[in-house]
């Protein structure tokens, strides 16, 4: 009787019911109960938009039955649940908690059954593996690692088709590159998809579990993936490159569960600050997206919805007028649109403003059978911007309640007496509501779509098994969205940075005025990830923070982990430069034919630019991707093709491998030539030159002003540009007290004002040396296109300025320098400078099973800085557990001593030509061994280590 006492006194503690006449569904949902207010405020916080970290403690996981009666899932006080999601059979929910120790907040991913023996236990899936941080050879202490100042944060479980675990997180180590000065301390940490295996809570580690990054293209935020019902990931991804938009502009993204194929599903190229975030698929397979203005809204705006695939082109071209309600509202502001895109709820608005009427706004969709919608719904205002808000007095807190949308497919919602609502306490906030449904009861299938991966076979033959290598090309350099409107002014009339002009902050990113006949070359740019290393705090070391603040640019940082500087505060390198050679002949469309394909190292981000004779930047690309080892994408269809017809890959000379010939500087019968291919990964890289192309020894091609610009305007500019010289307007031998550097990088207008981005100073236009005027001194032309009579209020040409005598080399140099974004050293650079190698080598390893003979053991490696060390290569096998004795414990090794006629796993390895080592493991080996993991140790020749494994189960 005690027993049963203590039972249910449990049970009433952990269950409580609320007023409902009628249970509106008859299923369970599962949701997050969060704060109704803050503690010190009443404005809470929810992870949303540019503030995926910032959070508040207090949220619980509830389940709510659907008799109306609720069970507390998970009971928080000082932690807070996130992100839930639920398994496919529709028993088990997924989800992130997040615990805060001082100042540092961890999350970690957890699982919980709601039938069976172990219904409603915690199950931990991820642990403390620390940050990559500790991998880069100039981190040598606590305070280089980012877990000084992070916690991990691993958020947001997806459970995939393929039985593995989908999830975002920060354990890269990685900081975010920031032209915003966002203090890094709130928003600085990368956020990339992970994948791992599912497991009970046994598998306590990443080599157990099998975690590893499922691809390098994201930079900043992924946020919320979920899978769709064909089989492909969709995720929200912040690509905020270069100066295309300075803040807070999250658009949504395809992905394979292999990582491969990184596709737009929305424009990223709009230039308005309202996100596509927290995202559902509805019954009939449409995609629906909330849509709204990050920060004060707490993440709440408008629904919209889409087909999942369309016929033509997937985007329309709008006018960029914002698409306003009834009432005068602006419920869009895109210039291009996912075609059959529609507002859902267009009686509310995405802008940073009270709702009209306070009639509400609405986030994190998530479906339900019959093409039903949950929705959090919240009441009132649901905007706290101070100046709004005092001003019109409507400042609320959020007032978010659980809500049902029938036939989400079709309906429309002109108000929200159209919503059925499902629970909505005034006591709490209720979010992130998930149905307690089989997916076969929502989809109609059991599961997603299982894709092919690029795992098990390479997608072009010209790329070896395990090669740490991809191909990547496109049909045509003439086929794309062109400019429309005004033509990119360098002097906008506002000073508000929301406000740009000009299409390198939206689509086609072009410099200057050129037409097609101007294309002559390609340049792939790499962009590799910025490393969390020490911070130079702004309080505790004043002396070189003001020193690095001046070549960042920005105040009101607290610390930065920097070491260099540039225009836009990325490191951009060129992993290649290569001239269209296929012109001669005409394409399908009757233009040139601009095909082209390279092979480039994998892993690697990069971005893709259009260039003119001389070398410079006619148009970008401004969206950070990296392709997997043996992944080929030439599927682009067109430079910026997004709202044309794409032009197939197949039918040009680049995709019938068509020799590459008669160029300057290239060794004519080059076996990747011959196969119509430029490959940068033979440690000579081209680059364009006045004839054709020189090859230059190295993997990557960095330029520096400290070390490459500076001696240039020193020995040709030096004369003039003195105080009281010719030229002293523009002093450039330090006679004005100044540095060359900050000469050249003032930002003042001669009106006092400062220019608007891209154009960072009267002499810089970044990346955009064709439109610089530095540039023009040095080639002695106005470049950009148009005339000093044609361009009324710019920056003129200076027609009496005296001819220099540059060589070709130096000119180049220097557009290469403004091109890449301006980069410059600081006065130390802890090995993390820009001339540094402080990146981490690229590895891949491939297990094949060989029947019961054994497995093949592939292991490929690439560092496009320094170089692989082979040296240092270190190959181990590990068990798991005996079958025959369970007590021997994880990580024991199994092959201890190796005989003459066996591969030597440990030491110096010689890779072939396509650097990779292969090596085989004896089926004889593992006959007592239920599963065992490889594990991959390697240097570069600076010390920048990596490591990866792969854990494989013996299935006898």
């Amino acid at each position: 009787m005690k027993h049963l006492l203590l039972a249910y006194f449990i049970f009433c503690i952990f269950e409580f019911r609320i007023a409902q006449a009628t249970p509106a569904l008859d299923y369970d949902i599962i949701y997050v109960r969060y704060p109704a207010e803050a503690r010190k405020s009443p404005f809470v916080n929810i992870p949303q938009g540019e503030k995926a970290y910032v959070i508040e403690m207090g949220a619980d996981l509830v389940l709510h039955k659907k008799d109306g009666s609720e069970l507390i899932l998970v009971d928080c006080k000082r932690c807070s649940v996130m992100d839930p999601m639920m398994s496919f059979d529709g028993t088990t929910v997924y989800y992130s908690l997040n615990k805060r120790r001082g100042k540092i907040v961890t999350s970690w991913i957890y699982k919980m059954h709601l039938k069976g023996p172990s219904a409603f236990k915690a199950i931990r899936l991820t642990f403390d593996d620390g940050f990559d941080s500790k991998y880069y050879a100039a981190n040598t202490t606590e305070e280089h690692y980012q877990s000084h100042h992070f916690g991990i944060r691993d958020m947001a479980p997806v459970p995939l088709a393929d039985g593995r675990i989908l999830f975002t997180s920060n354990r890269s180590g990685l900081t975010a590159f920031d032209s915003l000065g966002y203090n890094p301390y709130e928003v600085g940490s990368v956020q990339q998809l992970y994948v791992m295996s599912d497991h009970e809570g046994s598998d306590n580690n990443k080599f157990l579990s099998n975690i590893e990054r499922l691809e390098a293209g994201t930079l900043h935020l992924a946020q919320h993936p979920m899978q769709l019902s064909d089989g492909r990931i969709l995720f929200t991804t912040w690509q905020d490159v270069a100066d295309k938009y300075q803040y807070g502009m999250s658009s949504l993204f395809t992905v394979h569960p292999d990582g491969s194929n990184l596709q737009q599903f929305t424009e990223p190229h709009d230039k308005n600050k309202f996100l596509d975030h927290f995202i559902t698929q509805l019954s009939d397979s449409t995609v629906v997206s909330a849509y709204y203005y990050p920060s004060f809204d707490y993440g709440f705006g408008v629904l919209w919805r889409a087909p999942l695939e369309s016929v033509g082109p997937d985007f329309l071209r709008f006018s960029n007028k914002p698409e306003k309600n009834a009432k005068g509202y602006t419920v869009n502001r895109r210039g291009f649109e996912r075609k059959g895109t529609v507002i859902i709820t267009p009686h509310s608005t995405p802008r940073d403003i009270p709702s009209p009427g306070s009639s509400g706004k609405y986030s994190m969709p998530s479906a339900t059978k019959d093409n039903g919608l949950l929705v959090a719904y919240s009441k009132g205002s649901v905007n706290h911007f101070g100046a709004v808000c005092k001003k019109r007095n409507l400042c609320e807190s959020l007032k978010s309640g659980i809500y049902l949308i029938d036939n989400a497919n079709k309906n429309i919602i002109n108000s929200p007496n159209q919503l059925v609502k499902i629970v909505d306490s005034p006591d709490h906030n209720e979010i992130w509501p998930r149905a307690v449904l089989p997916y076969n009861q929502i989809y109609g299938i059991p599961k997603p779509n299982i894709l092919p991966s690029v795992d098990t076979k390479t997608e072009d033959d010209r790329l070896a098994r395990a090669e740490p290598a991809s191909i990547v090309g496109t049909s045509s350099m003439y086929n794309r969205d062109k400019l429309s409107g005004n033509s990119d002014p360098f002097q906008s009339k506002s000073s508000k940075r929301e406000l740009h002009d000009g299409n390198w902050t939206v689509n086609g990113a072009e410099a200057g005025v050129f037409t097609n006949s101007d294309i002559y070359a390609v340049r792939i740019i790499g962009t590799p990830p910025k490393p969390f290393t020490k911070v130079i705090n702004k309080y505790q070391d004043n002396k070189r923070w003001k020193k690095a603040e001046r070549l960042i640019g920005h105040k009101n940082y607290e610390g930065i982990v920097e070491r260099y500087g540039s225009y836009h505060m990325e490191r951009w390198e060129i992993l290649g430069e290569f001239p269209l050679n296929y012109k001669s002949v005409p394409d399908n469309q009757g233009n040139p034919d601009s095909s082209w394909a390279a092979k480039i190292p994998a892993d690697t981000p990069f971005l893709i630019q259009t260039l003119d004779k001389n070398g410079m930047t006619l148009n970008s690309e401004l969206t950070w991707r990296a392709l997997k080892p043996g992944e080929a994408r030439t599927d682009c269809g067109g430079c910026h093709a997004h709202a044309i017809e794409p032009l197939e890959f197949s039918d040009t000379f680049a995709g019938m491998r068509v020799p590459i010939q008669g160029v300057s500087g290239t060794e004519q019968s080059a076996p990747d030539l011959m196969n119509g291919l430029w490959d940068l990964t033979k440690g000579e890289i081209p680059l364009l030159n006045k004839e054709g192309v020189e090859y230059i020894k190295g993997a990557v091609v960095g330029v520096e002003f400290n070390r490459d610009v500076k001696p240039i305007l020193k020995n040709n500019c030096s004369t003039c540009h003195t105080k009281g010289g010719s030229g002293g307007s523009f002093v450039l031998d330090g006679s004005n007290g100044r540095s060359v550097w900050e000469t050249l990088s003032d930002n003042k207008r001669s009106n006092g004002k400062k220019f608007i981005v891209p154009q960072k100073s009267k002499y810089i236009r970044v990346p955009q040396a064709r439109q610089s005027l530095l540039t023009w001194v040095v080639y002695g032309e106005r470049l950009d296109g148009r005339t000093n009579e044609s361009r009324k209020n710019d920056i003129d040409f200076p027609v009496n300025h005296p001819s220099l005598n540059l060589s070709d080399k130096d000119k180049r140099t220097v557009a290469r320098w403004i091109d890449l974004g301006g980069p410059i050293d600081f006065p130390q650079t802890d090995g993390m400078g820009y001339t540094d190698d402080n990146q981490l080598p690229v590895v891949t390893l491939k297990v094949d099973k060989e029947d019961e003979y054994g497995y093949t053991i592939l292991i490929g490696a690439i560092d496009v800085h320094s170089g692989i060390n082979w040296s240092s290569l270190n190959v181990t096998v590990e068990q798991t557990a005996s079958k025959s004795d369970k007590s021997k414990g994880l990580l024991e090794s199994i092959l201890d001593t190796v005989s003459d006629e066996t591969i030597k796993l440990n030491g110096s390895l010689t890779p072939d030509e396509n650097k990779v080592v292969t090596l085989f493991l004896p089926g004889t080996r593992l006959r007592k061994v239920s599963s065992f993991i490889v594990k991959v140790y390697v240097e570069d020749l600076v010390g920048n280590k990596n490591v990866t494994s792969k854990r494989m189960k013996i299935i006898n």
